[in-house]
């Protein structure tokens, strides 16, 4: 579910009423291809792919397209970086390498709906990042959300206390939503900068790099795989890296962020639907309730947050 941070712009545009219903349409469709990778990466995992395998190939596989792309456009916007962008966005692709691989590996212990869920409440840790390290104290309401989504996640797991594989999976969902958050924090201030073709290229390159190095070191195995499971990565790859993240990422050129944060949280409502018809796997009552309880916190969040910490607390889809 993460592609490189949304490029920022000073002022929303207003887009004509065509051009509006075209970036909706584009934005809904990029929402429906993200919701596709849990359900991808459970296929990838039946079919016999290890975790740090699918994170490591799901990067490797969407690198060269973004690196193509820059390459396109010339990225001289990469050539005027000092040593500090460059160690930022080493540490992004750090965070981001942590965050694929712990998710998939809570996909491999919890339930998709749990896991999407968790993942999806990133912008709590967010704000709290931004708060810690920018300097941007969190209003009312954004304490408010952040209270209320801990709570609903408080509900989604309180069924799975005394199991320790799914607590495990629920704690990987946790943690890599923390992960994707030190991911978009450590990386504002490269997107300012830099274009997401730019951005892509090298962030994605660095992180498949870390990726198939941790994968090699661990004797995780990534030749001679089943057909199926590079089937399943790719379509993860070029479904939900390259198609539903630049989507997403692209309506953000003329919808309002807060348009683009609330179309987002409909992503762990597609997936459940997804997982069921495709896995069938039925979230349960507890999970659809505090489910619900942790996106209404995250959407009181979002709307209570500042203007400068506004693009930071957009959830991020994986």
């Amino acid at each position: 579910m993460t592609p490189a941070p949304p490029e920022t712009t000073p002022v929303a545009r207003a887009p004509h009423e065509g051009q509006g219903g075209r970036h909706l349409l584009v934005l809904a469709m990029g929402v429906l291809a993200v919701a596709w990778a849990a359900p991808f990466i459970r296929l990838s995992s039946d079919a016999g792919a290890a975790a740090l395998a699918i994170a490591a190939l799901r990067l490797a596989f969407s690198a060269p397209p973004m690196v193509a792309a820059a390459a396109l456009t010339g990225a001289r916007d990469l050539r005027g970086l000092t040593r500090r962008h460059w160690s930022l966005l080493v540490l992004s692709a750090l965070a981001l390498a942590f965050h694929f691989g712990l998710w998939v590996a809570s996909l491999e212990r919890t339930s998709v709906a749990t896991s999407v869920v968790l993942v999806t409440a990133q912008p709590v840790f967010v704000s709290l990042g931004a708060w810690a390290f920018l300097r941007e104290r969190p209003s009312r309401a954004v304490a408010v959300g952040i209270a209320v989504a801990l709570g609903g996640a408080a509900l989604m797991v309180s069924d799975d206390w005394g199991d320790g594989g799914t607590m495990l999976g629920n704690a990987f969902a946790l943690l890599a939503a923390l992960a994707v958050s030190v991911y978009v924090v450590v990386g504002r201030d490269a997107r300012q900068r830099l274009s997401l073709a730019s951005y892509g290229a090298v962030v994605y390159t660095a992180t498949a790099l870390m990726l198939l190095a941790a994968a090699l070191a661990t004797g995780t195995r990534l030749v001679g795989l089943e057909g199926e499971a590079y089937l399943w990565i790719a379509l993860m790859a070029g479904v939900c890296q390259l198609g539903g993240h630049n989507a997403i990422n692209w309506s953000l050129g003329a919808l309002p962020a807060a348009v683009v944060a609330v179309a987002i949280l409909g992503e762990p409502v597609m997936t459940s639907v997804i997982a069921g018809i495709v896995l069938d796997e039925v979230p349960t009552l507890l999970e659809l309730s505090g489910g619900a309880v942790v996106l209404a916190g995250v959407y009181v969040a979002l709307r209570g947050a500042r203007r400068p910490a506004r693009d930071l607390a957009e959830p991020v889809a994986m």
